[in-house]
């Protein structure tokens, strides 16, 4: 009797067992199934303007909604309005969260990738150790990758975008402030401490103007920003030189955008172009730096001020910087080109990196 009783309780344990593997093996699959072809949704937050993009396994882009920052209202506030943007982006094609498979976010400033802490955001109050995956999860609970903001816009331009095809190339770009993504080998590299790119704080003018919000002295973000050209512009005409910018900057009250800038161009304003010369020199210095640093096939180009002045800036920087490279050898095969994703390139970026989280999980 015991041995039969042994006997049936062995038997139900191993057709417990299969079931269970049964189980698991179909959430496996359903769950690969799932990262091939489910959505991610992608954040660009900014200081001033939140993006929000639902994005498709082929990385094209569904929906996309966006809303002011509000940095004022701090870090949760933000988060909130974060979440209401990308409801918004869903709502717009008629999708659930359900249907989201994984979510990605670029800030401005240096992140904890493995934590999803933000230690720093750029130009926003109490933005110290925010954990922004924590807080998105709460909203959502699937994996969430924070990562800067460059770096996500890189991310996209390496898969979708200029950087397709190379291995090594650095990302430069110019807006507010001047951020970057350095691919080596085909990834994107993150450094020992999950911060590089950094390299609008790279010297470039020693003892020169501290950054609008901080950062190091003497950066080229100090420099050559489009908040930098900005100050620059505003101290000449304050102390009396002539320029056509008011009579522009009217049409969009008061602002001295990257779209202003390129009109000053046009019309051939001195004041302007001396300004964004001086700029292009030396960005052309920063990238000539960048080049004998890493060695890259490639700088790629993007932001603001570079969509909206193109090659009339690009020339400049190109020249300066061939002027100023160590290895002179087979010079004609490092090129300095336009990024091709323009301001979807970080929300494109953000959440590849999402679906590339989203795969590693289904293959533990």
């Amino acid at each position: 009797m015991r041995t039969g009783r042994r006997f049936r309780f062995t038997i139900r344990t191993a057709h417990v067992q299969r079931r269970f593997e049964t189980l698991c093996e179909r959430r496996h699959v359903a769950k690969r199934n799932n990262s091939h072809s489910a959505y991610t949704v992608g954040i660009d937050l900014g200081g001033t303007k939140i993006l929000a993009a639902v994005v498709d396994a082929g990385g094209n882009v569904v929906a996309t909604a966006k809303r002011s920052t509000k940095a004022e209202v701090g870090p949760e506030g933000v988060i909130e309005r974060v979440i209401k943007t990308i409801e918004d982006a869903l709502a717009g094609v008629k999708m659930s969260k359900e249907q989201i498979a994984a979510t990605g976010i670029g800030v401005p400033g240096p992140v904890d990738t493995r934590s999803g802490v933000a230690l720093s955001v750029t130009n926003m109050p109490g933005w110290v150790n925010v954990p922004v995956a924590d807080w998105l999860r709460r909203w959502h609970d699937v994996p969430v990758v924070l990562t800067n903001d460059v770096r996500a816009a890189c991310m996209g331009e390496l898969m979708l975008g200029a950087g397709q095809g190379l291995h090594h190339f650095v990302a430069v770009f110019i807006g507010t402030g001047i951020g970057g993504g350095i691919v080596i080998n085909g990834q994107i590299y993150e450094g020992a401490r999950g911060s590089a790119g950094e390299i609008g704080h790279m010297v470039t003018m020693a003892d020169g103007p501290y950054a609008e919000g901080g950062g190091i002295r003497g950066g080229i973000e100090a420099i050559a920003s489009r908040s930098a050209i900005e100050r620059d512009l505003r101290a000449a005409l304050a102390a009396g030189r002539k320029s056509i910018l008011p009579q522009l900057m009217a049409k969009k009250d008061g602002a001295l955008t990257s779209s202003v800038l390129a009109a000053a161009v046009e019309k051939g304003d001195p004041l302007t172009v001396e300004v964004l010369q001086r700029a292009a020199h030396y960005l052309g210095l920063h990238a000539a730096s960048l080049i004998n640093c890493f060695d890259p096939q490639a700088l790629v180009y993007g932001g603001g001020v570079i969509e909206a002045l193109g090659e009339w800036m690009l020339g400049p920087i190109r020249e300066t910087a061939m002027q100023h490279l160590i290895n002179r050898a087979r010079v004609e095969e490092v090129r300095i080109v336009e990024a091709k994703l323009g301001d979807r390139a970080g929300v494109v970026g953000a959440a590849l990196l999402a679906k590339g989280a989203l795969q590693r999980e289904v293959a533990k």
